[in-house]
């Protein structure tokens, strides 16, 4: 009888260890993989384009005030 609860507790043991690498390997799978996934690696770069555009369009509205206060003077 002992025997048996022995063999018992070592499948048991045996499936929890399975269970519990599978989830350990998940975890690092949502968060190596998540970002790209999710698509927060594209948003990111859209939004650093946008900056970008936002910036270049600055310069260039500064460029006009100064050529705009040429001609005033």
């Amino acid at each position: 009888m002992d025997d048996n609860i022995y063999v018992l507790v070592e499948k048991i043991l045996w499936g929890v260890s399975f269970i519990a690498i599978g989830g350990a390997l998940s975890i690092i799978f949502f968060l190596v993989f998540a970002p790209g996934i999710l698509g927060s690696k594209t948003i990111h770069t859209q939004i650093d384009k946008l900056i970008r555009q936002s910036e270049k369009m600055n310069e260039q509205l500064e460029k006009i005030v100064q050529q705009l206060k040429k001609k005033d003077s």
